[in-house]
């Protein structure tokens, strides 16, 4: 199977995966405030990234890449963010080094988002095929990419028919391009979630910004395993490893206490903008969503438009509910009741 065709199978299995109604954001519990001496249209929600304001602390997070289809998507999302005036981070660009194919993923990106936060993305288990860190210059430069998003992802690689097993080396690789890379590094995991163990390494290796990306959203390993024609050769059951790794809120309570000054951001499983103020709550600095989107961007950059709305209008409403002027008053306070804790992570 090649790349592109792998590509469009994740679009379609994306779409068909359905969001179970519990989450793990609803154990998070937040305090009601019945006097907020506040101005609902008054709330402030104004965050920044590389002195660029945006006009809330949510991005899009990397969807795909690739096919044509992924150009259309990923245009109508950047033509809504710069409508709503939000950052964006593209799916992985592996295809604009490997097979040379750069559609979805070129300097049109740029233009349908404007000067907003714009987001590359690689996959850091690719980069040992690199010649050199400076090869990354090839999805970074056509976006003009304020950052560029090294997204870890062992467990889907693992049930991905040829995936890349041999992670021996990577860190050493990460380091490499974050020595060399003029603008801020992000390590990203795909939906299982970072460890705190992996994240004081990253840090190390000079990672600014961890987004955790935690069990809850969109299933990468499903996808694999749906899209791999001999799985029975590797797994007894495709729901086998349907448990593996720490949710969202797990990730972010335990990075937030063994490195309490690192820069988080929160992904994976984030329904909604109340999931989002939880998330700014328990200490990130912003929260990012894909699977809700990416219906809507397949359908027109209006109807993208229309559910940033009401992302920001549930971001406001929460804070109102919680009596704050701004999103940046948001703090571990305001949290009411947050059941159970992670292990040792």
């Amino acid at each position: 199977m090649s790349s592109i065709e792998r590509k469009r199978g994740h679009i379609k299995h994306a779409l068909a995966q359905t969001s179970k109604s519990a989450s793990a954001f609803d154990a998070v519990r937040l305090k009601h405030c019945a006097l907020p001496e506040v101005n609902l249209d008054e709330v402030s929600l104004k965050s920044s990234f590389q002195h660029k304001t945006i006009n809330a602390p949510f991005f899009v997070s990397s969807m795909t890449g690739g096919p044509s289809e992924a150009e259309a998507i990923n245009i109508r999302l950047a033509e809504a963010c710069r409508e709503v005036g939000l950052a964006m981070g593209v799916g992985s660009q592996r295809v604009s080094i490997e097979d040379g194919y750069s559609a979805g993923l070129s300097a049109s990106i740029r233009r349908a988002i404007g000067d907003l936060p714009l987001f590359a993305n690689f996959g850091a288990v690719n980069l040992a095929k690199l010649d050199h860190a400076s090869s990354l210059g090839r999805v970074i430069d056509p976006l003009e990419a304020d950052a560029l998003i090294l997204h870890v992802n062992p467990m889907q690689e693992v049930f991905q028919a040829s995936g890349d097993t041999d992670w021996t080396g990577i860190l050493s690789q990460i380091e490499r391009v974050c020595a060399w890379s003029a603008i801020p590094v992000i390590a990203k995991e795909v939906g299982f979630g970072l460890d705190t163990r992996s994240a004081r390494q990253l840090v190390t290796a000079g990672v600014s910004i961890l987004d955790v990306a935690g069990r809850g959203g969109t299933r990468f390993d499903d996808i694999e395993i749906e899209m791999h024609s001999n799985i029975s050769s590797v797994l007894s059951s495709p729901d086998v490893f349907k448990d593996w790794g720490y949710t969202t809120i797990e990730s972010l309570r335990a990075i937030q206490d063994e490195l309490p000054a690192q820069r988080c951001w929160a992904s994976g499983g984030v329904r909604n903008g109340l999931d989002i103020v939880k998330s700014l709550c328990l200490g990130a600095e912003a929260a990012g969503m894909a699977g809700r989107l990416l219906k809507p961007a397949l359908e027109s950059t209006e109807a993208v438009i229309s559910v940033m709305h009401q992302l920001l209008s549930e971001i406001r409403i929460a804070c109102f509910g919680l009596g704050v002027r701004s999103v940046k008053d948001l703090g571990q306070s305001h949290i009411f009741q947050l059941s159970g804790r992670p292990l040792d992570m």
